[in-house]
């Protein structure tokens, strides 16, 4: 009849292959040590930018390809950003395309479009140098392509909003010159100077209206949908740092340690099989 088959039986293997897991492990681990030294360095540099959030006169969010953070990183990767970018840090075109990668990560729960997107920009490079520049330019990029169609939609609410100020201004003079002159008028000419009157007032709150409306369209394009640089890259991170190396080693290690945990059991044949004494 068949022994059952215990945790202590599992151990009993483990430490018949103590030797081998250690000996599997540190040997990992030094492998993992001398290619982080062999390997070429590189550094990490990424910046973030606010791309604006377009939206309906009323406040409502819209999507559109150059917000919508599922299409937003296609879009921003066109290949026009990318040669100005690279005449800017003076590289090849190629060494902009393959060190830069964008990532727009989306809000749990938030439907697409409908919610601030913020892009991440990374760059590596060899250079450390390069890949902060890069970084850098390439969300200066980003941040003028989103300002242009924001800077129209912009200027649009400060015009209506000065043409409605001037209408103001203009129906408010015309009230109290009306006013002035209905004083001294009497018979058809104070009828026809009152009806003039109600007329210009009715115009007045029509274009007061008008104002407060204009007034939070530019407070909403400021406060919402203008793009921002949230941050830029100041310090790349090093494929060579020291915390680097030791999440490389520690990874090979663990991978060492099971690797000479099933050679030992297939080398002592399991729990069931025979043990080493």
């Amino acid at each position: 009849m068949d022994r059952e088959i215990t945790l202590r039986d599992y151990g009993r293997v483990l430490w018949s292959g103590r030797w081998l897991i250690l000996a599997t492990t540190v040997i990992a681990a030094v492998v993992g040590l001398l290619l982080t030294f062999a390997s070429t360095t590189t550094h990490t540099a990424t910046a973030d930018i606010y791309l604006g959030q377009a939206t309906t006169i009323s406040g409502v969010p819209v999507s559109t390809p150059a917000t919508n953070p599922a299409t937003a990183p296609t879009v921003l990767e066109s290949d026009r950003i990318v040669a100005a970018v690279a005449r800017q840090i003076d590289v090849p075109v190629e060494r902009v395309r393959t060190g830069v990668s964008l990532r727009a990560p989306r809000a749990p729960g938030g439907a697409a479009g409908n919610q601030p997107t913020v892009v991440t920009v990374t760059f590596v490079d060899d250079d450390r140098d390069i890949a902060r520049e890069g970084a850098n330019a390439y969300s200066r990029a980003i941040l003028a392509e989103a300002r242009e169609p924001f800077t129209q939609t912009l200027r649009a609410f400060e015009d209506r909003l000065q043409r409605s100020r001037a209408d103001v201004a203009r129906l408010s003079t015309q009230i109290e010159t009306v006013q002035r002159q209905l004083q001294a008028a009497s018979g058809n000419d104070q009828v026809l100077l009152q009806s003039i009157l109600f007329n210009a007032q009715e115009q007045l709150a029509v274009a007061q209206a008008d104002v407060g409306a204009q007034e939070l369209n530019v407070a909403k394009a400021v406060q919402i949908e203008q793009p921002a640089i949230v941050s830029l890259s100041e310090s790349p991170s090093s494929s060579g740092s020291a915390p680097r190396r030791a999440r490389t080693v520690l990874l090979a290690a663990i991978i060492g340690f099971l690797v000479g945990v099933i050679i030992t059991f297939i080398w002592r044949g399991g729990p069931g099989g025979r043990t080493a004494e």
